[in-house]
């Protein structure tokens, strides 16, 4: 099977899922193969952006700048955004400031861990 029908594969079982009202998130946006041609063919409902770039938004205008091209894709598009590595309350602001719709982070809580009872 070639990358082409793994693509059609792909884009059928999002077409399926959507129908049954699921939605679709692309996680670490802007690193390794997550890409604009995820975008292209999965429309995704939500964009999570990856933690490379949002933790560098307060001392780096070239990761800001990036992040800013992904949330205004993103709202010209009807996605929404997340924002991970959110670390502190300057990152915060600098998140808010760009107009992401969501955050999750130390800033706010360690990661928890769940149990689970066997039954």
């Amino acid at each position: 099977m070639n990358k082409f029908e793994k693509n059609e594969d792909m884009k059928n079982f999002i077409k399926k899922i959507k129908y049954y009202n699921s939605e679709i998130a692309i996680d670490d946006f802007g690193s390794g193969y997550s890409n604009f041609i995820r975008l292209l063919n999965y429309q995704p409902d939500y964009i999570k952006i990856d933690g490379s770039i949002i933790k560098e938004i307060d001392k780096n205008t070239f990761a800001y700048n990036v992040a800013g091209i992904i949330v205004k894709f993103a709202k010209q598009n009807g996605i929404k955004t997340i924002a991970e590595f959110v670390e502190n309350e300057v990152i915060f602001e600098k998140v808010k400031e760009l107009g992401i719709d969501y955050s999750q982070g130390y800033y706010f809580s360690k990661p928890l861990q769940k149990f689970y009872k066997k039954q």
